[in-house]
């Protein structure tokens, strides 16, 4: 007999975990299957940006992440050596702390990807979910209620949905027939990773990012934890290069150059070769199957934004499946994953391959983009500046400090598992107005969140009687001033919006609560 699930993830990277615990945590059966035999073994990505730090306080892995986090100064060098002194240092396109904690409630962090990956798998694990390694997609077909899938050995699933998170070269997109876009490269690279320390052994604190411009030897330096480091240097095939080349002797004597150490003995611990490239897939929904992270969108390592991307599509995917699975949503708000994630991550993937950028502190990228589509109620006002929130329809909610049930809480943290109202203090009414059947709270500002400095009000411009609708994923999908006769009309139809069921022929009145 196969297995059944509600959701099956195929691919056990950032993006598919992301995905699983989401999922989970909103009400579904999960099932993540990975070909590779456990979590990555090498570091990959480093960057945790706010946004995602946020996410894994939400899901209460912050702490564990942060006891991987790499000692390093926050700030790139351009070097001739890593032993010379810097001809230019300049800070990360990620926030300080202070930066960050001026809108979030938590900071960025440099962590290796195979130190979080394990994590979140726990994670999974401990909220009810499956994490199957070695076992491989063999087959994917859509049926009339869902996906059969063929795990060879391993046999076989049924599912309502498939998730792809299985990288650049995805079994589920291929299996699909979705087409794949090639937006351009920035060339062939090398990389390995290695010990000691460098650190240890210069007897400093050293730069996050070293652009190292030896002529003999260039390339860029990076400390990514446990004493490891790697070194990613540019190849040219078209000049008769090629990455066999590069032998242990060969990167040896590269590394004794670049760093400037020329008795270091390095311990290389794994070598590759890869293009950095940009390619993004051209849906990245097929029915009852739907795209994540490299798998949708793949991104050159450039400004630290493809594993965010990926664990923040995870994350917006993974409550719309499980809300579609209970009843709670129509299928409509499922199309809104891709009409909200494509155009931004075809703009991230684009961007990721421009060598020359503004700078900035990352914070408009990872907070300050703004949705549009079919679920979100524009209201017509201007566009947020920045990072600076507004709490408009399709942004981000703002963060603001509130008192709850006697905690000090980020108002973000009561957003996660439900629809959440947020009213003036007038408002009262609208507690009165919620539709049944669907999770969903009002919080008066003043009354239920104490606003002494009225602080919740001016970041989301609450008048005495408006209210402020925000979805579980802390996306803000409607506001109404509260002038009306009927608010119990104005808020159904706006959660009806919102979940998809409004111009698709169906109510909400009857649906209860799974």
């Amino acid at each position: 007999m196969p297995t059944t699930t509600d959701v099956l993830v195929v691919g056990a990277g950032p993006a598919g975990l992301a995905t699983a615990i989401t999922a989970l945590r909103h009400g579904a059966r999960v099932l993540v299957v990975e070909r590779r035999g456990g979590t990555s073994t090498v570091p990959r990505a480093t960057g945790v940006s706010t946004r995602t730090m946020e996410l894994f306080r939400f899901w209460g892995v912050a702490r564990a992440v942060r006891e991987g986090a790499i000692d390093c100064d926050p700030r790139v060098a351009i070097t001739r050596t890593l032993s010379a002194e810097p001809d230019e240092l300049f800070p990360f396109s990620y926030p300080s702390m202070r930066e960050a904690l001026a809108v979030s409630p938590t900071y960025p962090a440099l962590c290796s990807q195979d130190h979080i990956e394990p994590v979140l798998a726990a994670e999974i694990r401990r909220l009810g979910g499956e994490v199957r390694f070695g076992t491989e997609l063999a087959e994917l077909r859509t049926t009339p209620d869902g996906v059969h899938a063929e795990l060879g050995p391993a046999g076989s699933v049924r599912a309502r949905f498939v998730v792809g998170a299985d990288g650049a070269r995805s079994a589920v997109r291929t299996a699909l027939g979705i087409g794949w876009e090639h937006l351009g490269s920035l060339g062939e690279f090398v990389n390995v990773l290695f010990r000691p320390d460098l650190a240890a052994l210069l007897g400093r604190r050293l730069p996050g990012i070293s652009f190292v411009k030896h002529p003999d030897a260039e390339c860029v330096l990076l400390p990514v934890g446990a004493g490891r480091w790697t070194a990613t240097r540019r190849w040219f095939p078209e000049h008769g290069e090629s990455a066999a080349d590069y032998t242990p002797a060969r990167w040896t004597e590269l590394l004794r150059t670049a760093t400037g150490l020329p008795g270091l003995q390095p311990e290389l611990l794994a070598t590759g070769a890869f293009a950095m490239a940009a390619d993004v897939a051209a849906t990245v929904r097929s029915g009852p199957a739907f795209l994540v992270g490299d798998a949708a969108h793949r991104m050159t390592p450039q400004g630290g934004i493809g594993m965010n991307t990926a664990i923040h599509d995870g994350h917006e995917l993974g409550w719309r499946l499980a809300w579609v699975v209970r009843g709670l949503a129509a299928d409509a708000l499922l199309d809104s994953y891709a009409a909200e994630r494509e155009p931004l991550g075809r703009a991230l993937a684009a961007r990721s391959l421009r060598e020359e950028r503004e700078p900035d502190d990352g914070l408009p990228t990872d907070l300050g983009r703004t949705y549009r589509s079919p679920v979100v109620a524009d209201d017509g006002a201007a566009p947020a500046q920045g990072h600076s929130r507004t709490a408009r329809p399709g942004e981000r909610a703002p963060h603001v400090w509130v008192r709850w049930r006697g905690r000090r809480v980020s108002v973000l943290d009561l957003f996660e598992d439900r629809l959440t109202v947020l009213t003036g203090h007038r408002g009262e009414g609208w507690r009165h107005a919620t539709p049944r059947g669907v999770p969903i709270d009002v919080l008066v500002a003043g009354q239920d969140l104490p606003d002494p400095n009225r602080a919740l009000r001016a970041a989301y411009r609450l008048e005495p009687h408006s209210a402020v609708l925000v979805r579980p994923d802390g996306i803000v999908a409607w506001r109404h001033d509260g002038r009306c006769r009927d608010r119990g009309a104005a808020l159904a139809g706006a959660v009806e919006t919102t979940l998809g069921h409004r111009g698709v022929g169906t109510s909400l009145a009857g649906k209860h609560v799974a």
